[in-house]
């Protein structure tokens, strides 16, 4: 096994940044950091002990001039993910119902060949029976005939 390539420092000072930026702290937000700042991820299970770490740690309080600004901030971003999910809600909504009207003309479709078939089943019975008297009437004929010729 190699040596990380990556310090615990490094890694808990990645976490202290998104912490103190207001970013959410993930574990996939700590690696974006870690590589586009050392070009290295580091290991999985590692960071995201870390980052489990971090969050059970007591925050210190914010002073309130911060907490103003911080609170503007954390609504922006609230307003905005909620912006996102409405979008995504939208267009959710908007695949379903293409998706149903697509099943019900499919639906419709497959209801108007039944009674095109059942038609059409119909008809064979009606032309078999048609065939039938037609073969008994041409075998009486020719019965007569054969009776009536020498």
């Amino acid at each position: 096994m190699r040596p990380p390539l990556l310090s615990e420092d490094a890694i808990r000072s990645a976490v202290r940044e998104l912490t103190a930026s207001g970013e959410r702290v993930t574990g996939v937000a700590v690696r974006q950091l870690l590589a586009a700042r050392f070009g290295a991820r580091g290991g999985v299970a590692r960071i995201y002990r870390i980052v489990r770490e971090s969050q059970r740690l007591p925050r210190p309080a914010a002073t309130p001039r911060t907490a103003g600004r911080s609170s503007d901030e954390s609504r922006e971003a609230a307003i905005a993910r909620a912006d996102l999910a409405e979008e995504r809600e939208r267009v959710h909504q908007q695949r379903w119902a293409r998706e149903t009207d697509a099943l019900r003309t499919r639906l419709a479709k497959a209801e108007q060949d039944a009674r095109e078939a059942e038609l059409a089943r119909q008809r064979v019975a009606e032309l078999g029976r048609a065939l039938a008297s037609a073969q008994a009437r041409i075998a009486t004929l020719e019965q007569a005939l054969e009776q009536r010729s020498p």
